[in-house]
């Protein structure tokens, strides 16, 4: 059995690597990781600026979403005396839902523009 195994040949590594390394090869090493450090530096402020661009749109859209729809509330309590007719609880289930929607729409902004940042190792 022992035969079979002097055959096999593993190509391994050396035991011990040799530590032979020229100024050239220290500062090209040097150089690539500053090259890889500046690309990553550009992609995040690439990912930054793209994300507050998107904040900004997403913050925007909310907003006149939310305008729209107290205003709608506000013409639907205006116009309830006169066209309307609405009994005193639907009215009561429009202004408690209007209520909650706008408090969850702004925080769901306030959440994204200011994210919590805290990284917990």
């Amino acid at each position: 059995m022992s035969d079979s195994f002097d055959q096999i040949n593993l190509d391994r590594l050396p035991e011990t690597s040799p530590d032979i390394f020229s100024d050239a090869d220290i500062d090209e090493a040097y150089r690539d990781n500053d090259n890889i450090n500046a690309d990553i530096r550009k992609s995040q402020i690439k990912r930054f600026d793209g994300e507050t661009s998107l904040r900004e749109n997403l913050s925007t859209a909310f907003t006149i979403i939310i305008c729209f729809w107290l205003l709608s509330v506000i013409l639907i309590l205006v116009g309830n005396t006169n066209n309307y007719k609405l009994s005193d609880n639907v009215l009561i289930a429009l202004l408690v839902t209007s209520s909650a929607n706008v408090i969850g729409m702004m925080q769901i902004i306030l959440k994204n523009l200011f994210p919590n940042r805290d990284k917990k190792n």
